[in-house]
């Protein structure tokens, strides 16, 4: 335990890149395995700080922990075999492994947080720096360490510590990872869906007991201000480590329930499948929540967008951006609340919308609306993925006072996404089956789902699949109703 102490010590001095305080004179396999248990704990502690309740660990964090120790164990036998210290190597690893832990609590987390802050504040060049000091540190602390157990000659050092970096470093960042504590998606699921149905259990009042769905427009609009601080104030901290996903659901109409269904299923489904927990934020038009939930307004999204944009790592976060209302030929989004004057939304305004500032570069929008396709020219690039119910010039169908769900969400978010975490394939699930629905009800001309992606986007999307554990699926149900088996 006392050497064990003393890695512990030097593995912090590493990354202050000092030298070794004790004498380096190798250790067996055993010193090096009580390292990988510390790095365990260290980063389980990380990750559980990171995550939100109900937690669980998970298997492949695990796996990418013992890997990340391996990776470290093949750097530490690279250094000391090219510095001619062979009789070292157990120590070497156990000190390396221990200032990987040091490095990613006191290294990484708080250059990352300086980056996002700086680039918050329009720094973009200072910020880029950051991220790559970040990412150099450890190459100084294979140097320093180099340079204290040998005397050699710099260029042999500085080669070995360079060899040792694209080993345990370089390789590492290739490699898919997970974290070894995360949000328990399942537990979480099903504590919604018993939270759902103890609220359906409540037997409803007369239809004379009823409130009026009547409300005050001059203080609904009044109380806008306070209902969207209140639900920014709610967002969780970012966790680290990872790319984190923030989804809006906007349903614009609120005259017909479909809509709201559909913003608050997202709320649940990415909440419990997707791990975004606490990162979800729903504007919606109905009268039964202008005294809870902010309004789906143009106004509201732009300031909902600018303060999600200000909590997110641009270089790595996604936005999940769901609209869901009627659609117009003239391609505009219909905004409606009886009998607020509420100001339609275009494709324009949806792009102006989304230049925040700091920029957020990983989108992914989903229109749900007639005409779809019309806004997809305004917002596709090349780190968007934008996917419409229906090409510029048909119309969706499935909306209606009638409807639950519209007949693309529900084969998009309640069929497709609860099958694949894959938004591409769920797409692809989602266009089959709404074609085959509308041929089986002779619906005509068919709507034609549209999509919009490329290479860098769906790269960046399966980086973040990575990290995401089992969730279980999420039965839809419409707001305020326990969800169907």
């Amino acid at each position: 335990m006392r050497r064990f102490g003393a890695s512990l010590r030097d593995g912090l001095r590493a990354i202050l890149l000092l030298p070794p305080r004790g004498r380096v004179v190798g250790a067996g396999a055993g010193h090096f395995i009580a390292a990988v248990v510390f790095y365990l704990v260290m980063q389980a502690l990380a990750d559980g700080f990171g995550s939100a309740e109900p937690r669980r660990l998970v298997g492949f964090g695990i796996v990418t922990v013992l890997a990340d120790s391996l990776l470290t164990l093949v750097g530490a036998w690279v250094l000391t075999r090219m510095l001619r210290r062979d009789g070292i190597t157990w120590d070497v690893a156990a000190i390396t492994l221990v200032a990987t832990a040091f490095t990613a609590a006191f290294v990484h987390a708080p250059l990352q947080w300086l980056s996002t802050r700086v680039y918050a504040d329009g720094h973009v060049v200072a910020a880029v720096a950051l991220q790559w000091l970040s990412r150099a540190w450890w190459l100084f602390v294979l140097i320093a360490l180099a340079r204290a157990l040998s005397p050699r000659p710099l260029a042999r050092t500085l080669f070995a510590a360079v060899l040792a970096f694209l080993v345990s470093a370089v390789t590492w960042w290739w490699l898919p990872g997970a974290p070894v504590v995360a949000q328990d998606r399942a537990a979480l699921a099903a504590r919604v869906a018993a939270e759902a149905a103890d609220e359906a259990a409540v037997p409803p009042a007369d239809d004379d007991e009823q409130a009026p769905l009547e409300f005050d427009p001059e203080a609904v609009m009044y109380d806008q201000p306070r209902l969207l601080d209140a639900a920014i104030a709610a967002l969780q901290p970012r966790r680290p480590g990872q790319p984190n996903l923030y989804v809006i659901a906007f349903a614009g109409d609120g005259n017909e329930d479909v809509f709201r269904n559909e913003a608050e299923y997202v709320e649940r489904l990415f909440a419990t499948r997707f791990g975004a927990a606490g990162h979800v934020l729903v504007l919606e038009n109905h009268a039964h929540t202008v005294a809870t939930r902010p309004l789906a307004t143009w106004t509201n999204l732009q300031r909902a967008l600018g303060a999600i944009a200000g909590r997110m790592d641009p270089a790595n976060d996604i936005l999940f951006l769901y609209l869901t209302s009627h659609g117009s030929a003239d391609h505009e989004l219909y905004v409606n609340l009886d009998p607020l004057p509420l100001n339609a939304i275009t494709p324009d305004d949806l792009a102006e919308a989304l230049r925040t500032s700091p920029s957020m570069r990983w989108k992914v929008i989903v229109v749900n609306a007639c005409y779809a396709g019309g806004f997809i020219d305004a917002l596709a690039d090349d780190s968007t993925l934008v996917m419409a119910a229906a090409r510029s010039d048909r119309t969706s169908f499935g909306c209606g006072s009638e409807s639950e769900i519209t007949f693309f969400g529900k084969a998009l978010l309640a069929d497709g996404l609860n099958q694949t975490t894959s938004f591409v394939e769920a797409f692809e699930q989602a266009r089959l089956a709404v074609a085959e629905r509308e041929k089986r009800e002779a619906i005509e001309p068919p709507s034609e789902p549209q999509i919009a992606t490329s290479r860098r986007i769906e790269a960046h999307l399966e980086t973040w699949r990575r990290t995401l554990g089992s969730g279980e699926p999420v039965p839809f149900a419409p707001a305020g109703a326990s969800p169907s088996p």
